[in-house]
């Protein structure tokens, strides 16, 4: 029997530091690097993610945020001002091929900003959308805040080199989580190619065309932004594909070698660990009880309340979920009384699993809060006295009204 035992516990263990090994033992070239659920940001593994770094190109992700939310009518064209780009040919950076006195329109401005990286595009942009490039990097700055992202500063919408121009992985996934749930910029960094409206210009998806070149596996990859310059090196942004659950990837200071793109191995590895050593589980479902609240004159001293929607985590493929390991930071109603009604919103609930915090959800009332006159009377004891004389009063003047009558019968009897 000893013995048995024994040979499980070797078992759990190697199975449980094969998981770990996975994360740990692969080898990756990126400096900087995090792998996060796409829904709530749930952290999986990571390395530096906090760490101040260039970002390259990636920057034009908060270029197209701030454009997009500052122009109405994307079909809105502006003429292009070819010397005010001219250096980014001149410096050979990735461009879209704009031509001087070209009109184009703001969807086609990002369209070739994103997906071939073009500067030419970004500054464009920059130059046009408040009619002052200063202003526009300083939305870009109040943009990066107002989601979040507290340690990033952006000096230019291209990404260019500059000690003001930096981020962190986790901010990037924050930047990239929030242009995902943008229809056009989703759209936009998934395309494989796209032409401009009026059909002069065709662009290639900088991400997949390096992957073609040189025979890359990017099947895990649906889409994202690449960077790259001297200081920031190999970067890539992306989103998941053919996994368990949508994903987030940042990788950041990959090494720049000829014929070889560690930013598409490494993220094309970080999805694959994730995938083939974890699993995607419901910690919660819609409908399951997670609390129970007291409440007010009922038939109930306490009635149970349920998450609003499903809320799941990443667990190594050995491991089921472990209750135990779940906390809960309700804010909402404490006291519910019988106004509250089977499934409303009363509040909402932090959920942590292990410590990692898997978002919030709605919490619903779970079960009919049926009022009680007896608990209501025990805490109105004034008005059950002055209840109880008014009976009283009644009856002591049914009585009198009854023996009135009965007098009146006896008399009439009399006669």
């Amino acid at each position: 029997m000893v013995k048995k035992i024994l040979i499980i516990l070797i078992i759990c263990i190697i199975c449980i530091n094969t998981n770990v090994l996975a994360l740990e033992n692969v080898e990756l070239n990126s400096k900087y690097y995090g792998i996060y659920t796409l829904d709530n940001l749930e952290e999986l593994c990571s390395k530096e993610s906090r760490k101040k770094v260039p970002i390259a190109s990636i920057t034009k992700v908060m270029t197209a945020i701030v454009c997009i939310e500052n122009i109405k009518d994307l079909n809105q064209t502006v003429i292009v001002d070819l010397p005010n780009v001219q250096k980014y040919y001149d410096e050979e950076y990735s461009v879209a091929g704009l031509k001087d006195g070209q009109e184009i329109s703001y969807y086609d401005l990002i369209g070739t900003m994103l997906i071939p990286s073009g500067a030419d595009s970004a500054s464009c942009i920059a130059l046009n959308v408040f009619g002052d490039y200063s202003k526009f990097i300083e939305e870009m700055n109040n943009k990066a805040k107002e989601i979040g992202m507290n340690d990033t500063s952006f000096a230019n919408p291209i990404g260019a080199d500059d000690e003001n121009n930096y981020s962190t992985v986790y901010d990037v996934a924050l930047m990239m989580k929030y242009a995902y749930e943008n229809e056009t910029l989703r759209n936009f960094m998934c395309d494989y190619e796209y032409t401009t409206k009026d059909g002069t210009i065709t662009v290639k998806n900088a991400l997949f065309v390096l992957a073609d070149l040189y025979g890359v596996d990017v099947s895990k990859i649906s889409g994202g932004k690449t960077g790259m310059t001297g200081d920031a090196r190999y970067c890539l942004a992306s989103y998941s594909k053919n996994t368990e659950e949508n994903l987030i990837c940042i990788v950041l200071g990959c090494d720049i070698v000829p014929e070889t793109l560690y930013h598409l191995e490494d993220s094309q590895k970080l999805y694959n660990i994730i995938d083939e050593n974890y699993k995607f589980e419901k910690v919660y479902s819609k409908g399951n009880k997670i609390l129970t609240l007291p409440t007010y004159h009922s038939t109930k001293q306490n009635v149970s309340v349920c998450v609003n929607e499903d809320i799941s985590t990443y667990i190594p493929n050995s491991s089921i979920i472990d209750f135990n390991k779940v906390s809960i930071d309700y804010s909402g109603v404490e006291l519910l009384t019988s106004k509250n009604k089977i499934g409303e919103v009363i509040g909402s609930a932090g959920i942590y699993y292990d410590g990692k915090y898997l978002g919030d959800v709605d919490v619903v009332v779970g079960e009919e809060v049926k009022f009680s006159i007896l608990n209501w009377s025990k805490d109105n004891p004034t008005f059950i006295i002055i209840f109880e004389i008014v009976i009283i009063l009644l009856l002591a003047y049914i009585l009198k009204k009854k023996n009135s009558i009965l007098k009146k019968k006896q008399v009439f009897n009399r006669f």
